[in-house]
């Protein structure tokens, strides 16, 4: 009850009556009395209830994925706590990635898939879960549209959920430190002094603070090829990101016709204050340092930036004001850009700028160029900084964009149809209404990264290695934005990018290994960000899905790993894979179970022996296993592949080459087929599908004796195509009689 209205009264009556009597003044302050020391106590208590705080299970980082384990963990029955530094869930998914990388939509199951699938419910819009995303000519990667939300939306959304599955949310809750009792977190100190202690820990954060001060190892270094055999880790050049002239022409999409935006190219431009005098100087943007030496290791992470929502309505538009130190000097480099761009020909619009992709509402979702919202070397500081020190670099990263805007509207260099798209847009009213239209949120690309026991690699990857126990799946292609923008050969370069696919394999397991730590440092710690993992695969799984799959199979092995008291390393793997899958999460790639019911012997291609480098891959489905392997169209002659079978029953026998058919494949594949004293010389047309009638192509039926050794050998001499190889099949003809 609030002590205003009595006090009042009192005032009232005195003014009125003039008289009060000593008695009734003594009594008025002893009943006020009681009420401000009732009111202080209740006030203590509850400040003592809220200085310390217990649960089941503590999920620090309030991100996407943070959401996805603490409803995940609240609805198989615990009491979950979800603390975020800041004062918004959803991380980038609501704090402008609006425009959401997907991959493979196939690979998103359990909480994501629901997630976004009330998300654009929002829009009357379904999603179509079965079904690939397609290029449809246009290049670039397939991303999806339907996909495309309002950041509003989106973080009402996760209020929800959460609100929804019980989950108590502390906002702007800063990590100080954690203790532990030996390998077990025991509780977190938080800045404003409150005590969180709970049985399980999940570290959602990008940049890994949990993991951090719980002492599990980490790195921040590009490790470079040769601790795991990579070969785009450490020191990297993009031979298409190289600084040259002539560059074509894009469509009316903005992209060439290989797939490459205009908003990624690059110029041999001069790096000096003063053209051709390194004396004066490096220009502003220019980030210090030698090229190095390609696959050697190096630090860095991946260049930061803002996805800003823009709108063109009109009436929910304000200006994107330029920052308070705006000095046009430090943007010559972009203005030496524009020459480059005009030099070649470009009719330059704002795409040349950020390449922009449309939402609902008459907005629009803004990611980066060559010259963008991408400050390199800014990110450097970010994963180790204090929270203070990170708002500091927050503001320099906004200031920086905001003047980037401000010197292509008045810089005489720029067009006037650059200025004049980029007038269109303002910063929505109705969007992060707490920081002015601006994102409150910075796209961390890259953070710590743990080191465990399992390290995904660009092996896994890429398919030539399998993760074992899948807790979710990653499908999107190996994308790392720039680590330096420096000096090589005299001309501004940008080390460190990557922008490729993974050898043309489809969706990959992420093992549960990469995101527990170490049994020694911590066994009840779960990390689904900054989770285990090379600087390569990482650029790779680094999407917004992935890590909400993986936080929801970490949030569902802390509850297994309580039910049974036990470490996150020993949770049994099958009671997990059995619960994650009752949950609707996608444990494997959908081309693993499009095979056919493969009868008699069959040999799968990983248990072949293989002469020169094979590539591996599940693109185009797989009849044996998860996989198949093809010679990349490359190396003529140098490549082969060889089955060996001792069989058991004499008999004849129906040979089949396994493979997957393609119309860029050979139709004169040669087989070579040794089968005793005999030897037959065979050609397979991989163009032509690799089944009859459900059944895979026959080479041919040959009559084979017990304890026999066949030797089946394809080779890639003299082939017009790629040669695949999946697997070999023998099947006993009466088998075949009775199919």
């Amino acid at each position: 009850m609030s002590l205003l209205p009595p006090i009042e009264r009192f005032k009232r009556s005195r003014s009125s009556a003039r008289t009060t009597s000593q008695g009734g003044r003594v009594r008025f302050a002893i009943v006020l009395a009681i009420v401000l020391i009732a009111g202080l106590s209740l006030l203590f208590l509850t400040m003592a209830q809220e200085k310390e705080l217990e649960a089941d299970v503590v999920v620090y980082g309030g991100t996407s994925g943070g959401v996805s384990a603490a409803v995940q963990a609240a609805r198989m029955g615990k009491q979950v706590l979800l603390v975020e530094p800041g004062r918004h869930l959803g991380g980038m998914t609501s704090g402008g990635l609006s425009a959401v990388d997907i991959g493979d939509p196939r690979s998103i199951g359990g909480f994501a898939r629901e997630y976004f699938t009330r998300l654009v419910a929002n829009y009357g819009k379904q999603l179509n879960w079965g079904d690939a995303f397609h290029h449809r000519g246009q290049g670039g990667p397939a991303t999806g549209g339907a996909y495309s939300i309002e950041p509003r939306v989106a973080e009402q959304v996760f209020d929800e959920m959460a609100k929804e599955a019980g989950v108590t949310v502390l906002r702007e809750a800063r990590l100080k430190s954690v203790s532990k009792d030996g390998p077990r977190i025991t509780e977190l100190l938080l800045e404003d002094g409150r005590i969180i202690r709970g049985n399980m820990f999940i570290d959602t954060t990008y940049e890994g603070d949990l993991m951090a001060r719980a002492g599990v190892s980490y790195t921040l270094t590009r490790e470079g090829n040769a601790p795991y055999g990579e070969t785009l880790n450490g020191i990297f050049y993009t031979e298409k990101y190289q600084p040259r002239t002539g560059h074509g022409q894009p469509g009316e999409n903005g992209r060439l016709q290989g797939g490459q935006g205009v908003w990624d190219r690059d110029f041999p431009l001069d790096p000096y204050v003063r053209k051709g005098d390194p004396s004066s100087g490096l220009l502003p943007l220019i980030n210090e340092g030698e090229p190095g030496i390609p696959g050697e290791p190096a630090p860095g992470v991946q260049a930061y930036c803002f996805r800003l929502c823009l709108t063109t309505n009109p009436a929910n538009r304000a200006p994107v004001s330029p920052p308070p130190d705006y000095d046009p000097a430090r943007y010559e480099l972009v203005g030496r850009f524009v020459e480059a761009c005009l030099a070649n020909g470009d009719e330059m619009d704002l795409r040349w700028f950020s390449k922009h992709d449309e939402l609902p509402n008459d907005k629009w979702d803004f990611n980066t160029a060559t010259f963008g919202g991408n400050l390199p070397g800014l990110s450097w500081a970010w994963p180790e900084a204090s929270y203070d020190q990170r708002e500091a670099l927050a503001k320099e990263l906004e200031n920086y964009h905001r003047g980037l805007f401000h010197f292509l509207r008045t810089d005489p260099r720029v067009p006037q149809k650059v200025k004049d798209d980029l007038a269109r847009f303002g910063l929505p009213k109705d969007e992060f209404i707490d920081t002015g239209g601006w994102p409150h949120q910075v796209y961390i690309r890259e953070g710590r990264r743990m080191i465990s026991d399992l390290v995904l690699t660009e092996h896994h990857t890429f398919g030539r290695e399998i993760a074992p126990g899948s807790v979710g799946l990653g499908s999107y292609g190996t994308d790392a934005h720039e680590i330096r923008r420096i000096v090589k050969d005299g001309v501004v370069t940008r080390e460190g990018k990557i922008a490729s696919g993974r050898g043309g394999f489809g969706p990959y397991q992420i093992g549960y290994g990469a995101i527990i730590p170490k049994q020694s440092e911590c066994e009840n710690l779960l990390v689904t960000f900054a989770l285990s993992s090379s600087h390569t695969a990482f650029a790779s799984i680094r999407m917004e899905p992935p890590f909400m799959v993986t936080s929801q199979s970490a949030a569902t092995a802390a509850c297994l790993a309580i039910d049974h008291q036990t470490s996150v390393q020993a949770v049994d793997y099958e009671f997990l894979k059995e619960r994650l899958l009752a949950d609707g999460q996608i444990l494997e790639a959908a081309q693993t179970k499009q095979g056919a019911k493969l009868t008699g012997i069959v040999i799968d291609d990983t248990e072949a022996d293989y002469t020169g480098e094979w590539i591996r891959s599940n693109a185009a489905g797989s009849l044996s296993g998860s996989s198949y392997q093809h010679d990349g169209n490359s190396c003529r002659g140098e490549k082969s592949v060889t089955f060996t079978r001792e069989i058991g029953e004499a008999g004849d026998y129906d040979i089949r080459l396994l493979y997957s058919a393609h119309e860029n494949r050979a139709d004169n594949a040669e087989i070579v087929f040794q089968n005793g004293d005999d030897t037959h010389t065979l050609t397979v047309n991989q163009k032509s599908p690799s089944t009859v009638d459900g059944e895979p192509r026959s080479l041919g039926v040959f009559p084979i004796q017990e304890g026999t050794v066949i030797h089946l050998t394809l080779f890639n001499r003299g082939a017009n195509g790629y040669v695949s190889v999946d697997g070999l099949q023998l099947v006993p003809v009466e088998a075949t009689a009775k199919d």
